[in-house]
């Protein structure tokens, strides 16, 4: 199966955009992220179906002073997330960059 891996980058918190188109990332999957700061990030990919189901992830990570930046890889398949992609940052100074396709 052929994929075309993309990026997306955000400072601080929000949702997360395409670097290329600036189109907001969704219905997807995350293949890997790389982010810097320091406290706990929220990855927020889930949306409600007309039958009021919830699809999608979320997940957390934190970042402690040690290392201050982290790169997570998702194998195979990666995470898949519904609906837009929003990033909840321990502070406005973090940033995080998103590969996915």
């Amino acid at each position: 199966m052929t994929t075309n891996i993309r990026s997306a980058y955000l400072v601080g918190s929000g949702v997360l955009v395409d670097a290329t188109t600036s189109v907001p990332v969704a219905d997807t999957r995350i293949r890997a992220i790389y982010a810097t700061g320091v406290g706990k990030f929220t990855v927020d990919g889930t949306s409600t179906t007309a039958l009021a189901t919830k699809v999608g992830n979320i997940f957390m990570f934190s970042i402690s002073t040690a290392s201050d930046h982290a790169m997570i890889n998702f194998d195979g398949l990666g995470l898949r997330v519904a609906g837009q992609v929003s990033v909840a940052a321990p502070v406005s100074a973090t940033t995080i960059t998103v590969l996915y396709g």
